[in-house]
């Protein structure tokens, strides 16, 4: 599942970090050709930084329910 995102600033981008290093399975960070690790937070920031594409969080193949967990937990962040 591919979900659109927005994180501004140093301190958003530790805190979505960290809520990503909670799940154990592999997660994707994409803008456009660039693809990091979210789980890293130097990735995050120099995506957040260099994108000038839309930032979407690929949850990979996380089970239905464990996504559902992960949109609670990431809601603030969520381009709405």
């Amino acid at each position: 599942m591919k979900i659109e995102i927005n994180i501004q600033g140093l301190q958003n981008s530790e805190k979505f970090s960290a809520i990503c290093q909670n799940y154990p399975g592999q997660l994707y960070l994409r803008s456009g050709q660039f693809c990091v690790d979210p789980k890293s937070m130097l990735g995050v920031l120099a995506i957040f930084y260099s994108a000038s594409d839309p930032v979407f969080v690929d949850t990979n193949d996380m089970d239905e329910e464990t996504v559902q967990k992960f949109l609670k937990d990431i809601n603030q962040f969520l381009k709405k």
